[in-house]
């Protein structure tokens, strides 16, 4: 009944905020998108909109809605129905379907911003499972992750997965998931003890499809995953013009990648200023950086690829002025190339550890009609 109260509130707030004709079929209040290699489409449901989200690619393509919470440390829950439309799944098959995103990154403490994911995935019988992971501090976490697993059947989709997330310190932060309609009982996967207050509340959520693995996506294509009964427990929210880091301070201090095809080697020794959070909050980089310029015109299209032999080395495609918090996407030496439509990009290559090096970019991509 709590919650019921608080989706009514914030249902009034939303519809209080913005015209009715601006709401056609966006459900609130995921009113942002980044896409890489994939695509998000709205669509009526009896009741409510539902989302269709499809890659082009395995990853690190995306296709997501997300929004920025007014009050990252407040309590959260996120429920909605999944459809993958599909029959099996292999042990090497998973994609990511939610994620919340920190505000912040401890200085001391595991290296990451995401503080829960959960995660389709299948087993070697074929069967589904979810899975839940979270950041934490404990011993037997040694990349700084905690994870539950639950199995459950494609008879049960489309599936009810509803995500509660308490902030807290010491043994009070906890991550619990319900798998079906009733959650009136124990929770179907639990995660307690997270000591998450370092990383000061949960600042963005996002819903959609990301980090799927090669193997899936050679099972699946550009099938895409159906989301619907979309809830969250947020009263308020940070709606587009609210968003206060959405013209950032990142500073160009290499070379212009914009010129196709082209090859450059470099080092991100001695290079920018540490970004202590990039890739909508979803990275630290420990290491300096060197930062790009690309300009992909109007009709065309661009890629960049990376390889270097120094531990922990990524690259983002920034869009111009996003921060250091904007909504980035990042590929590593291992992930293949990151894709990015037309418009002004940085592209950012840094190190996950306090380390530098050299480094080498490929960028190629089509050659559009130009504009008259």
């Amino acid at each position: 009944m709590r919650m019921q109260r608080r989706m009514i509130a914030f249902l009034i707030v939303a519809i209080g905020s913005f015209p009715l004709t601006t709401l056609a079929c966006i459900s609130p209040p995921f009113v942002e998108t980044w896409t890489n290699s994939g695509s998000v489409s709205w669509t009526e449901g009896p009741s409510a909109c539902s989302l269709d989200s499809s890659v082009s690619g395995p990853s690190p393509s995306a296709a997501t809605v997300h929004f920025r919470r007014r009050s990252p440390h407040e309590p959260l829950q996120l429920s909605f129905v999944v459809d993958p439309h599909l029959t099996s799944l292999a042990g090497t098959q998973s994609a990511t379907l939610a994620t919340g995103v920190a505000e912040r990154v401890p200085v001391a403490g595991p290296n990451t911003a995401t503080l829960f994911q959960v995660s389709l995935t299948g087993n070697t019988g074929g069967s589904p499972r979810i899975v839940l992971s979270g950041a934490c501090n404990q011993a037997a976490a040694s990349d700084g992750v905690c994870y539950s697993i639950a199995s459950t059947s494609f008879e049960n989709f489309p599936l009810r997965i509803t995500v509660e997330v308490q902030i807290g310190s010491g043994s009070a932060g906890q991550i619990h998931a319900w798998l079906g309609n009733d959650t009136s009982g124990p929770p179907t996967l639990a995660l307690d003890d997270l000591d998450n207050e370092r990383w000061a509340g949960v600042d963005r959520v996002g819903i959609g499809l990301s980090d799927v693995s090669p193997a899936l996506f050679a099972a699946i294509g550009t099938q895409a995953f159906t989301f619907s009964d979309i809830s969250v427990s947020d009263p308020e929210l940070f709606w587009s013009g609210f968003e206060n880091d959405s013209v950032g301070g990142i500073a160009i201090n290499a070379g212009d990648l914009s010129t196709i095809p082209f090859s450059l080697t470099g080092s991100t020794c001695g290079g920018s200023v540490q970004l202590p959070v990039i890739a909508s909050g979803s990275t630290r980089l420990a290491g300096p950086t060197a930062i790009h310029s690309l300009a992909a015109p109007s009709a065309n299209q661009r890629w960049v690829q990376l390889s270097s032999s120094v531990p922990g080395m990524v690259v983002f495609a920034c869009p111009a002025g996003s921060g250091p918090s904007g909504p980035c996407v990042q590929g590593s030496v291992d992930q293949g190339i990151v894709a990015m439509q037309p418009g002004n990009y940085q592209i950012v290559v840094g190190s996950l550890y306090p380390s530098c090096g050299v480094y080498q970019v490929n960028v190629g991509g089509t050659l559009g009609q130009a504009e008259p």
